[in-house]
């Protein structure tokens, strides 16, 4: 999304002026005082008024959510070293057994998420997230306590139905604090707990493994119960100290400046004059399962998470694979994490200071393609150990860098809040979807070479993520220069402001992001 003429790429910088706006030049009758109030109001919270404001959203909203986040995601890399100290065998799963009990965490994960955003909506975050982050810390406790299939699977479902919000939640609550030109960066940062749980989950796994065999209990027993517990007292923390979306936090925010940040989300997302409507409606989330953008977006999620849900899930395995034992597996597990966490921090950095959207997503592609080929023509080489590893790395830092440059992607290309929080909701569905297969592509008898694995994930990235985006930069594109062909004159003297409001991003005044 970008707005006509009154956008300024010069300013979009991290803390630098907003998104210049203008007073409304129209007929006395026509006039939005509402926009005319954050014309106002821009004007106070400008130069270092504005970078105060931020840095006080920065230092207590965005580390809040990274926190929250790694922990109800740790388990997507816990659950490959849960099988390295005998969670299968203790749990009497055999090979297709495993991978069903990783697929059904992602039906439920998938179809949760837009629910947990429509409540996050009505309610707010302080109200939901925390409840779904003390569900995740009690039931990967119970794992730890699980003996056999029916308990793991039903375990799995449940831990997909209480993760499914989280993402999707803290995205959306983002959107009510950052504008467009901050919205990327932010979010790479907090997603970043996600990147960096896959790094600390298998440090922590090596920590804790060795007490396997202690007391009676192996080592994933003592890995689920102490990051469950862990997660659980946090969750119970959350529910007293969370921040809310602006317009709900008492203290450390004064009334205008609630008013300014809650007028910017309004026009700043709604296609700049025309504004966007910030009431919670069905319909909105009805127009959201029509857009042809998000729909599109979705394709490319699901591309991804086949391959990075199935590049995740098996990297340990991968690992010990090329020679190294189970203990060492989990600590050289790490270190791809960690290069992915610098990727995707580059890569938001770059997309909002030069808001090229579709270049985050085709040349972080390019790279984890690279990354998976390179794992493709060595693994099964021992002396090409090193260069294996190598490709892990440079794969899971260019995988990595898609989930929140798809999520940005499509939250700026919708209109609207409610309609926004759906957008998310559902491309999030998707990549959920993408975790099914991605569970069974890497078929444990096909190490190490996994050529299914790899070969679909290769196929996936190379049409979804890197030819699908670019041709959606051309459709974008498109769409915005026929718009730029009715002047603005024109379009108020055809519309009124109720029903530009109504159109979101089908208005013609708003302007795609590209």
């Amino acid at each position: 999304m970008a707005l006509h003429h009154e956008h300024d790429h010069d300013h979009d910088r991290e803390y630098g002026k907003d998104e210049k706006v203008q007073p409304l030049d129209l007929s006395a009758n026509e006039v939005d005082h509402e926009y005319n109030e954050y014309v106002s109001l821009s004007e106070e919270f400008s130069g270092d008024a504005l970078k105060k404001l931020t840095r006080k959203i920065d230092i207590r909203v965005v580390p809040q959510l990274i926190f929250i986040y790694m922990l109800s995601y740790i388990d997507r890399g816990n659950v490959g070293n849960a099988r390295l100290f005998g969670a299968q065998a203790d749990t009497g799963l055999s090979n297709t057994d495993w991978n069903t009990g990783l697929s059904l965490l992602f039906i439920t994960f998938g179809f949760g998420g837009l629910p947990s955003n429509i409540l996050v909506k009505k309610f707010g975050p302080k109200k939901v997230l925390p409840v779904l982050l003390i569900g995740v810390g009690a039931i990967l406790m119970g794992a730890g306590f699980s003996h056999n299939r029916a308990q793991w699977f039903t375990l799995r479902i449940l831990l997909g139905l209480f993760e499914a919000g989280m993402y999707p939640g803290c995205t959306y609550t983002l959107t009510t604090w950052y504008t467009p030109a901050q919205i990327h960066s932010r979010t790479t940062i907090y997603y970043l707990g996600g990147v960096l749980s896959g790094a600390l989950s298998g440090l922590l796994a090596y920590g804790i493994g060795q007490l396997d065999g202690k007391h009676g209990w192996r080592g994933w027993r003592y890995i689920y119960v102490t990051e469950g517990g862990f997660t659980l007292f946090v969750g119970i923390v959350a529910l007293f100290t969370l921040q809310e979306t602006p317009q709900k936090t008492k203290k450390w925010l004064n009334d205008r400046e609630k008013r300014f940040l809650l007028l910017r989300s309004k026009y700043l997302y709604g296609g700049g004059r025309m504004g966007s409507k910030d009431d919670f409606s069905l319909k909105d989330v009805a127009k959201a399962l029509k857009s042809a953008h998000v729909w599109i977006i979705s394709f490319c999620f699901i591309c991804n998470t086949i391959a990075l849900y199935g590049f995740s899930l098996s990297l340990p395995t991968i690992v010990k694979n090329m020679g190294f034992t189970a203990a060492n597996a989990q600590a050289l597990s790490a270190p791809p994490y960690v290069f992915a966490a610098f990727c995707v921090v580059g890569s938001g950095l770059f997309s909002d200071r030069y808001r090229q959207r579709a270049a985050t997503v085709v040349f972080p592609s390019i790279i984890g393609f690279v990354g998976v080929l390179i794992c493709v023509l060595t693994v099964k080489h021992p002396h090409l150990v090193a260069l294996s590893y190598v490709g892990t790395c440079i794969a899971a830092g260019g995988l990595y860098c898609l989930t929140p440059a798809l999520t940005v992607w499509a939250g700026l290309n919708t209109a609207g809040q409610t309609k926004r929080a759906a957008a998310i909701s559902i491309v999030f569905l998707f990549a959920a979807i993408g975790g099914i297969p991605g569970s069974y592509i890497y078929l444990a008898k096909e190490a190490p070479g996994y050529p299914t694995g790899f070969g679909v994930s290769l196929g996936l990235m190379g049409f979804g993520n890197i030819i699908v985006p670019a041709l959606y930069w051309l459709y974008c594109g498109w769409i915005n220069k026929k718009r730029e062909q009715m002047s603005s004159e024109e379009i108020h003297a055809k519309y009124s402001q109720e029903e530009l409001e109504e159109m979101g991003d089908l208005s013609p005044l708003y302007r795609y992001e590209r």
